[in-house]
């Protein structure tokens, strides 16, 4: 049954409350700083025990102290439950961790562009340059991320608190399980894939250095020092060889793809946390659907509407930078990708890698977006039972919740360019399609060469 409806008097007597009452959830709420800070909590009231409810905090730690060993988002006290405790400090172990890997990475990056700058950059050797450029400037906005995360999740954990205890119910897979099983499928998927590349890189240089020598009469011998020289030679041509430089740079090179792919995971969790609570509010107001429901039901639950929206502008605001690095990076890697599906390889094993390696680019960066847009899809999950609401519920208070799912837009963005929805992931598949067709004319001449020769 629809409510009934507002005659034209009563809606010009109303709309420029409803704008009103729209706009707080559109301004980026200030926090207090940290000495201040203070959770909201009645003085007859215990604190909460951290540890034991379902708040995003507790769901996430986990990976972000694993990323700390890879020199992202460096924070002291991340394993702590209560995260009043969370910090960030510039003098700090987990920061030098940063530093180090950030200038080790530089490192690499001048010195595969000087290389190119010598033989000739094209779009086939531009990638390494891509890669490496995009973990730089992930480290870099993680480091400005981890100084604003004491502040976001304290404002994140008293956001949340009311979505722990009553009315609100625990769906069937709580917020923990959730983002645990997002990252460990994430982690496990892209250690495949860099298993598999290593994999590929040392069967391809054995079988090589076989069919070379024999082509030459001569005995094979292959080496540590000549694998690491053939596939690292822009780093050599600069760097003096020894076995430790040559350890160091495998185990840099498999940090960087920790932190490219750590980039989308961390919008995942993200994307995870926030529509569950957006989620929450949904299930509430289903269970609402043929009651008999006071004016002041509804008040507290836009009242909890708003806090999430609000808390979802603090988010973006902070992490807007993340996403649009990760958006950019996921269009460029692809669309290369794509461009190479025609070229032929040499051996099996690297077909196997390279259809890995696509299919599970090309999942991982719909994975983000679906996820992102269920926080849109999610906040606006409960506007057809408001419109069902009977006569003798409906008020003033459902209209206004009504008109704010209807008229703002709920969800992350990159930098206010675009928004994270599902519609965003099918306009990105179609450009990238049109971008592919034209690079596949272009890359022709280069398709027709074929194979270089193995024993050049």
């Amino acid at each position: 049954m629809e409510g009934p409806a507002l005659t034209v008097a009563a809606k010009r007597r109303h709309e420029s409350l409803l704008r009103t009452l729209a706009q707080p959830t559109n301004t980026v709420p200030k926090l207090a700083d940290d000495t201040n800070f203070e959770f909201n909590v009645i003085a007859s009231e215990e604190l909460p025990e951290y540890a034991r409810l379902d708040l995003f905090h507790r769901a996430v730690y986990p990976f972000m102290l694993l990323a700390q060993f890879f020199a992202v988002m460096p924070l002291i006290g991340i394993r702590e439950p209560n995260p009043r405790r969370v910090r960030f400090a510039y003098k700090s172990l987990p920061m030098i961790v940063t530093v180090t890997f950030i200038a080790a990475t530089l490192t690499i990056f001048a010195a595969m562009l000087k290389h190119l700058l010598e033989i000739g950059i094209n779009a086939k050797n531009f990638v390494g340059l891509v890669f490496f450029g995009c973990v730089l400037l992930a480290c870099v906005v993680f480091i400005r991320l981890a100084r604003r995360w004491p502040h976001l999740i304290r404002y994140w954990t008293r956001t949340e608190l009311v979505f722990t205890r009553a009315p609100y119910e625990m769906p069937k897979r709580n917020l923990y399980k959730r983002v645990q099983l997002a990252g460990l499928m994430i982690i496990g998927l892209s250690m495949s894939e860099h298993a598999m590349f290593q994999i590929s890189v040392i069967l391809s240089y054995k079988r090589r250095i076989q069919l070379c020598s024999a082509a030459a009469n001569v005995t094979a011998v292959t080496s540590f020092e000549d694998y690491a020289r053939t596939n690292y030679d822009y780093a050599f041509q600069w760097l003096p060889y020894n076995p430790v430089m040559a350890a160091l740079l495998l185990l840099i090179n498999g940090a960087c793809t920790f932190v490219w792919n750590y980039m989308d995971l961390f919008i995942m969790m993200v994307s995870k946390g926030l529509s569950y609570r957006f989620e929450q509010i949904t299930a509430r107001i289903r269970k609402l659907e043929h009651e008999e429901v006071a004016e002041s039901t509804f008040i507290e639950i836009r009242e909890h509407y708003v806090k999430m929206c609000e808390l979802l502008e603090y988010v973006d605001s902070s992490m807007s930078s993340l996403i649009l690095l990760s958006c950019v990076n996921n269009l460029y890697f692809v669309c290369y990708q794509l461009l190479n599906v025609f070229n032929k390889l040499r051996w099996p094993i690297n077909y196997i890698y390279f259809w890995y390696s696509l299919l599970y680019l090309i999942g991982r960066t719909a994975f983000v977006f679906l996820t992102a847009a269920d926080i849109n899809e999610e906040s606006k999950r409960g506007l057809g039972i408001l419109r069902r609401v009977s006569s003798k519920s409906w008020c003033v208070e459902v209209e206004r919740l009504i008109f704010q799912m209807t008229t703002q837009v709920v969800a992350l963005s990159g930098k206010k360019f675009y928004f994270l929805t599902r519609r965003l992931l099918f306009g990105m598949a179609g450009t990238i399609v049109t971008y592919e067709l034209v690079l596949l004319q272009f890359d022709e001449p280069n398709r027709r060469k074929g194979l270089l020769p193995l024993c050049a």
